[in-house]
């Protein structure tokens, strides 16, 4: 993001995040990858856009979601589907790959950062190709990595354990799904960036998939909250 600065006229660069989205959880499954994130975009402190999009088709068999600033994964948005439509006017028959995707994505990215301008963003680009599926992370500086599961924001400190507990990678649809929603009910609960309205979207042989959101189920009638969190408890 770049603005003019109305007291010296000179172009400045944007020196930190304003509407930030919070964690991204990705793992791959038997079938494909599936990805999830909440929908809330933060203005500074301030839970301010709570019914966001966060995940966005930049090709039949190629999702991209992040975490961060938000009008830069609006600009990312815009970059990646210049090149999906630009293969489309070729009519050639040769389309990217999702690793084409985010191999363009690190460099972009590397760019961008070696302009001291950088993208305020945790990239994940997830899809399938020739029946294989495809799961990749880049980060701020234009680090490229490739795994089986990404996480990303505060999942990445509190939701490895659950991770590494509960999902592997030729588990089913379902299964994975539920992990990530255990994910998002802990994140609910001890990130104050986090929300309880979550997104899932999944890419497999037939193309991609974004479902509606929904809400994650949480507890809060717990016994020690009811007989032990109250103001008697400080009063004696």
């Amino acid at each position: 993001m770049i603005f003019n600065s109305e007291l010296s006229g000179q172009q400045q660069h944007t020196t930190s995040p304003v509407v930030t989205g919070g964690s991204v959880i990705a793992l791959v499954y038997k079938g494909g990858v599936v990805i999830g994130t909440d929908t809330l975009c933060s203005y500074g402190s301030m839970a301010a856009f709570k019914n966001v999009e966060k995940i966005a088709q930049v090709s039949k068999n190629t999702l991209y979601v992040s975490s961060g600033e938000f009008s830069d994964f609006q600009q990312v948005v815009k970059e990646l589907a210049k090149i999906d439509r630009s293969a489309l006017q070729y009519d050639d028959g040769v389309h990217p790959s999702p690793r084409d995707y985010g191999n363009f994505l690190a460099r972009l990215s590397y760019k961008k950062r070696c302009k001291i301008n950088p993208l305020y963003l945790q990239n994940v680009i997830a899809g399938f190709h020739n029946g294989e599926r495809y799961l990749a992370l880049v980060d701020i500086y234009g680090t490229y990595l490739e795994s089986n599961f990404v996480t990303t924001g505060f999942a990445s400190y509190f939701c490895k354990a659950i991770i590494s507990n509960y999902w592997n990678e030729n588990c089913t649809l379902d299964q994975a799904k539920q992990v990530i929603r255990e994910c998002f009910k802990v994140l609910f609960c001890r990130d104050c960036r986090a929300h309880d309205m979550i997104q899932l979207g999944y890419v497999d042989e037939q193309g991609v998939h974004i479902e509606q959101a929904e809400r994650v189920e949480t507890k809060w009638d717990f016994n020690g909250f009811k007989t032990r969190a109250n103001e008697k408890l400080h009063t004696q």
